[in-house]
Parts: C-alpha cells; sequence; structure tokens
C-alpha cells in the first residue's frame, strides 16, 4: 500500500475519533447541565469498539455508555471489550394470555351451570307432563270401563229376560261386576262360578224306535240346547227317532249325532273323593279312566278333545266325577216307544285348575254294561 492510501486512511481515522470525543463531550456537558428525561422506550445501550486496520492497531480506549436507572441519567464507563445486557424481557404478553384464559374458563363453567339448569328444568318438566298424562289415561280408563260396564249389564239384562232368566236380572244390576272373571272365561254365563259344558246325549237302542227324551233343571239356567227342545214347564223334551248305531231324527227328518245341552251351574261340587293329576299326564288319564268307567273309544275321544285343550296346560288338575248330586239336580228320563227298558250312564266331571298336588282320597267306578237300549251322557265343570 503506497503511502498516500496510509495517510487518507489515518485521516478518516482521526476524523472518526475527533467526531466520537467531541460526541463524549457534548453529553457530558448536557448531564451535567440539566437531568435527562427518560424516554418512553428503553434505549439500548451501545459500546463501540473500532477494529484495527493493516497498519496498526488502535488503543483500548474506554467509552461513556449511557445508561438509565429508574427515572436519573446517568453514566457508565466500560473497560474495552464490555457487552451491556439486554433488558429484561417484558410480562405484559403472558398475563395478557392467562388473564384470557381466566376468562374463558369463566364463560364455559357458566355455561355448563347454565345447560345443567336447563337440563334439570327440562327433565322436571317432562316428568309432570307424562305424571299427567298417566292421570289422565287412569281417568279415561276409568270412565270407559263404567260406560262397558253399563253397557254389558243393560245387554246381560235383555238377554236374561229374553231367555226367561229373569231370576238373574237384579244380580245383573246389582253384584254382577264387568271385572269378573266369569265374564272373560265364559261367555255364556258371567253370574257364576262355574257351568255344565257340553253334557251330551247318546241313545243306542235296541231297535229303530221313537223317544222322548226329557230334563229338567232343578237349579241353574239353561244357556244353550241342540237341537231345540220343546219347553214344558220346568223340563225340556225332545222328540227324535233313534237308530241302534246312536244316529238320530227330528221331525223334519235331520240328522244329529247326540243332543246337547248346557246350563249354569247347578249345584256345589262334591271333592270328597277324586284324583290330582299333572296338566301334561291328563291325556294319557281320562282315556284310562273313561275306559273304566264305560265310555266306548269313540265318546272318549269326543271327551278328551273338548276337555284337553282346558286342562293340559294346568301345572295340576284336581279331578272328581259327580255322583248323586248331579243326577238328582238335573234328572234325566228316556221313554222309547216300543216300551224298551233303558239302562242309563251319566258321566259328570268336575275339576279345576291347581298350582300344587292336593291329597284326595281316589274314586272307584263300577263300570257300565250296555244291555238293551243303552243311554250314555257325558259333560264337565270346570270350578274357578
Amino acid at each position: 500500500m503506497d503511502n498516500q492510501s496510509v495517510n487518507t486512511q489515518n485521516t478518516e481515522t482521526s476524523g472518526i475519533t475527533q467526531d466520537v470525543s467531541n460526541t463524549q463531550a457534548l453529553n457530558s456537558e448536557s448531564v451535567q447541565g440539566q437531568t435527562a428525561v427518560q424516554p418512553d422506550y428503553t434505549p439500548v445501550q451501545n459500546s463501540y469498539q473500532p477494529n484495527s486496520n493493516q497498519n496498526g492497531s488502535y488503543g483500548a480506549n474506554s467509552y461513556s455508555a449511557n445508561s438509565y436507572q429508574g427515572n436519573a441519567y446517568q453514566n457508565a464507563s466500560y473497560g474495552s471489550g464490555a457487552y451491556i445486557p439486554a433488558p429484561a424481557q417484558s410480562t405484559h404478553s403472558i398475563d395478557s394470555v392467562v388473564s384470557e384464559l381466566k376468562k374463558q374458563k369463566g364463560v364455559m363453567i357458566t355455561a355448563l351451570i347454565l345447560n345443567t339448569l336447563l337440563l334439570l328444568a327440562f327433565a322436571a318438566i317432562t316428568t309432570v307432563m307424562f305424571i299427567r298424562l298417566d292421570i289422565v289415561t287412569q281417568d279415561m280408563a276409568y270412565d270407559l270401563s263404567n260406560c262397558e260396564e253399563s253397557i254389558c249389564k243393560q245387554g246381560r239384562t235383555i238377554t236374561a229376560i229374553s231367555n226367561g232368566m229373569e231370576g238373574i236380572v237384579e244380580y245383573i244390576n246389582g253384584e254382577y261386576s264387568y271385572s269378573d272373571p266369569y265374564y272373560y272365561e265364559d261367555p255364556y254365563d258371567p253370574y257364576y262360578p262355574y257351568t255344565e259344558d257340553k253334557p251330551v246325549i247318546y241313545l243306542y237302542p235296541e231297535n229303530e224306535t221313537d223317544v222322548e227324551v226329557r230334563l229338567k233343571l232343578n237349579e241353574g239356567e239353561m244357556l244353550c240346547t241342540y237341537p231345540d227342545p220343546v219347553i214344558e214347564g220346568e223340563e225340556y223334551v225332545w222328540n227324535m227317532h233313534a237308530l241302534p248305531d246312536g244316529t238320530l231324527y227330528d221331525a223334519d227328518g235331520t240328522e244329529y249325532s247326540y243332543l246337547f245341552w248346557e246350563a249354569s251351574g247347578y249345584t256345589e261340587p262334591d271333592f270328597s273323593q277324586g284324583f290330582c293329576v299333572k296338566g301334561e299326564d291328563t291325556a294319557e288319564f281320562l282315556r284310562a279312566t273313561l275306559t273304566e268307567i264305560g265310555l266306548t273309544a269313540d265318546e272318549a275321544n269326543e271327551f278328551i278333545i273338548y276337555w284337553l285343550p282346558k286342562m293340559q296346560d294346568n301345572e295340576y288338575n284336581l279331578i272328581s266325577f259327580q255322583a248323586e248330586n248331579y243326577t238328582e239336580s238335573c234328572p234325566l228320563e228316556v221313554i222309547a216307544a216300543d216300551g224298551e227298558e233303558t239302562d242309563m250312564l251319566r258321566v259328570m266331571m268336575a275339576w279345576q285348575a291347581v298350582d300344587e298336588y292336593v291329597e284326595i282320597e281316589p274314586q272307584s267306578f263300577e263300570g257300565f254294561e250296555r244291555n238293551g237300549f243303552s243311554v250314555v251322557e257325558w259333560g264337565g265343570e270346570e270350578v274357578k
């Protein structure tokens, strides 16, 4: 490097040094003359340390650095190579975030409380509505029940009078209730705890003949007959033409297999003797017992087909075949036109469904010999 260039650089360096010295002097005079007003910001403290050039190095210089402490302005001298630390980081932004999170937390808690209150109010309103609906439903059901019972009583009264059953009209309008279980179980008889169901009468003369069959009810009321008999006082009379195989004809020539009748209860059944049979064993029991009593296979089959559906699903069936109490309350007479004597077998089974096995004295039977004109009747009654 030539001397001219070196001189030029020295001149520039001297100029810089002079400017820095002048600046320091002015700062010193300003501080001595007055107290500096602290600005609204924190100034960055500077430390100037010139670099050495190619021709030599500058000596270490000390510069007066500006520093603030509170509101007082002071000069501080720092040695060569000293750095002024940066100011402490402001916590303003963190405090703002924490404050905002607290606000959001409060809002969420408030919303949760309001939602809980709304749910409680909804649950309370719904509960009240259901209670009210239940009350209204019960009131409507009660009103409908009263209306239906009134209609039922009127219909039963009309039916009873038309069938000559005036004796039970007072019961219908007094003690009878539509809710009686007998109403639902037995469409013929809501008035008594039992009925004589499907007694059928078979006629087997030795020779083809005309016969007169007379049935009297000392108790109860006649509910149904087929074919229709002639009513003579307290007796129901059928005039039929009978064949040895049991076939019957009425005066119009209509053919029948047997005479059918059904009545309301006659007298309280006698269960002093009988049997207690499991429901699932009822069919086998009836087949064996009816054969022992004297029914034919066809007669026993018809008996079982009618009664088994009502008995087989019960836990147990208490069964007793009635004797004099039945025949005396419902006397039956058969008169053949040719004067033939008749032998009569009447089978009336009283039974009741029970949940547990019942100890009862067993019944015994003498059997039935079919000699001459045989008259066979079977029926049953359920005790409820």
